[in-house]
């Protein structure tokens, strides 16, 4: 995908493990990025727990949970897990979760972190409209070891499958 680009998407049920935590909403900036540094810290860890299971290749996720509502955009506070997908039979380590996203139809962009703001608000104001869709769930980042340092592919979910 191209930066700015808008494709839909539709994927099955997925398990991401992860390191979780949850705080105020307007506080993201502070407690979300101490996840992906234990994450960073720790994957070692997770790769040793997934060794006798395939992976073709890494899939990285920051998916994102109201703290009262299982997969609600966040309200006041939210929960994210740092994370990577991964077979759902694999154990988590000790200190990780497994999150399991139901499948779902989502319209996925491109962007980075010097647009992320207004690509979020140009899905909101331009395409969600456009498609006439409406978010079903909060909105996931995902991360490819492919990416530029800041890119990130935004998945906007607009129905249940």
């Amino acid at each position: 995908m191209e930066l700015g680009e808008v494709i839909r998407k539709r994927l099955p049920e997925f398990a991401v493990i992860g390191k979780e935590g949850r705080g105020l909403a307007t506080e993201a900036s502070s407690w979300v990025p101490e996840l992906w540094e234990l994450a960073n810290r720790d994957f070692e860890e997770l790769a040793e727990s997934a060794k006798e299971w395939e992976v073709d290749s890494v899939h990285l996720w920051g998916l994102m949970s109201d703290a009262k509502r299982w997969l609600d955009p966040w309200q006041e506070e939210g929960r994210y897990l740092a994370g990577m997908q991964l077979p759902h039979e694999v154990t988590p380590p000790h200190d990780w979760q497994r999150w399991l996203v139901p499948a779902m139809e989502y319209l996925v962009v491109k962007t980075n972190e010097a647009n992320l703001e207004m690509m979020t608000e140009k899905m909101f104001e331009e395409i969600l409209p456009q498609e006439n869709a409406e978010l079903v769930a909060a909105i996931q980042e995902h991360y490819l070891p492919s990416f530029e340092p800041g890119e990130v592919e935004l998945y906007f979910p607009v129905q249940m499958l």
